[in-house]
C-alpha cells in the first residue's frame, strides 16, 4: 500500500495517492489524500475497500515504513489484515529487491 507523492522533493501542497494492488500489480483500492496527511492514516480507508472488493480474503498486505506504527496495525487488524512492513535497507548504493514492494511501484509506473 505504498504512497506515490505526487508533489516532488520538500514540497508539502499536492497529492498523494495510496494504492492497494494483489500480487499481479492489478488495482484493489485507490486513495488520493493531501501531500500532508499521514501515510498511516489511510490504513482503515484502503482495508475496508480492499476487503469489501475481494470478500473479506485478504490476509496479509506489505507496505512501506510509512505505514508504520500502532494506529496502522490497528485498522488493519479490524478489517482482517496482517501488516508486513518492508523496510529499507541500510545500504543505499546499486538495486536492492525488496519483497513485494515492486508489485506496487511496477503498477505506478504501469499509470504513469
Amino acid at each position: 500500500m505504498p504512497a506515490r507523492d505526487t508533489t516532488g522533493p520538500g514540497r508539502r501542497k499536492g497529492a498523494k495517492v495510496h494504492a492497494a494492488v494483489d500480487t499481479l500489480g492489478h488495482l484493489l483500492a485507490l486513495h488520493v489524500t493531501p501531500a500532508d496527511e499521514q501515510d498511516r492514516a489511510q490504513v482503515e480507508e484502503l482495508a475496508q475497500a480492499v476487503q469489501s472488493l475481494t470478500d473479506q480474503s485478504v490476509t496479509l498486505a506489505y507496505v512501506d515504513q510509512g505505514y508504520t506504527g500502532e494506529n496502522a496495525k490497528q485498522a488493519a487488524q479490524t478489517n482482517g489484515i496482517a501488516l508486513a512492513v518492508v523496510k529499507h535497507t541500510e545500504a543505499k548504493r546499486g538495486f536492492i529487491l525488496l519483497p513485494g514492494r515492486w508489485v506496487v511501484e511496477r503498477s505506478f509506473a504501469w499509470a504513469a
